[in-house]
């Protein structure tokens, strides 16, 4: 069965479908009857999760090419050295990419908007270079409709956030395209699936025994060894995507698509 496009049998795992059951998100009223009470707020979301993944297959090509919009959105270099540039703000009136590489000017790299809401730009290479250097301080800023008013705002989409504390608490994102030499590549082929799962929880942070906060590297060196060591075959990390408070454990995400940089480069994970 497609799992993305299930017009929905209400089958389910131990139950499965069959013609007694209604196709109008009702059927796990069968299975729990003290959902009774709610079964026409069960008819309307179920009715407006159908128009969405019907929308969802129609612009985006299917559900499960939508989620993967993290590979077309942010920044994406060309293998020219090109450097794309995609931003969803549907409220937006216009957006314009500003930083380091152009000296933080408001105005000279404005974004073209489409029927989506999404702001894009290209940046040309630079003698075959991308015209962000890496690592560099880069926003995005909108002209919102309340009174056409600036805002500045870190790219939804960016890999890289850094913290100054000596400076402020604020976060700084950084274009993060660092050269061939520098980005980690895979040496080993995938491990087989195991035929049951042997979760390990894991924080990279407070798994030094030291007053600190650990690196990757560090976890992969002392703390990697001894889980496998104790049989498990699969690791949970917490608090990987980039979040403000260090004692949330990782639940007040700020970047979720940023690798925290308390414990180091994003290729050290």
């Amino acid at each position: 069965m497609d799992p993305i496009n299930q017009t929905s049998d209400n089958s389910i795992e131990g139950h499965p479908a069959n013609d007694d059951i209604p196709n109008d998100g009702t059927g796990v009223i069968k299975l729990d009857p003290y959902l009774d009470p709610f079964k026409d707020s069960l008819r309307s979301r179920y009715s407006k999760a159908q128009k969405w993944i019907k929308t969802i297959d129609e612009t985006e090509g299917g559900l499960d090419k939508f989620s993967r919009g993290y590979e077309i959105l942010g920044f994406n270099v060309k293998p020219n050295g090109d450097i794309v540039y995609r931003e969803w703000a549907q409220s937006a009136l216009r957006a314009y990419l500003i930083g380091d590489f152009n000296n933080w000017n408001r105005d000279s790299h404005e974004m073209k908007k489409n029927e989506f809401g999404v702001f894009e730009i290209t940046l040309p290479a630079q003698n075959g270079k991308p015209a962000i250097p890496h690592d560099s301080k880069i926003k995005v800023s909108f002209v919102v409709p309340n009174d056409h008013a600036r805002q500045e705002r870190i790219p939804a989409w960016i890999t890289r956030v850094t913290q100054d504390l000596n400076v402020s608490p604020v976060y700084d994102a950084r274009f993060w395209n660092p050269p061939k030499n520098e980005r980690y590549t895979f040496k080993h082929s995938k491990p087989p699936k195991p035929k049951s799962a042997r979760i390990y929880e894991a924080h990279v942070g407070i798994s030094s025994p030291d007053p600190k906060v650990a690196t990757y590297k560090e976890f992969t060196q002392n703390t990697l060894p001894r889980i496998h060591h104790l049989g498990y075959n699969v690791i949970q990390l917490m608090a990987i995507m980039e979040h403000a408070y260090y004692a949330s454990f990782g639940y007040q995400i700020n970047s979720f698509f940023a690798a925290s940089s308390r414990y180091g480069l994003p290729d050290d994970l």
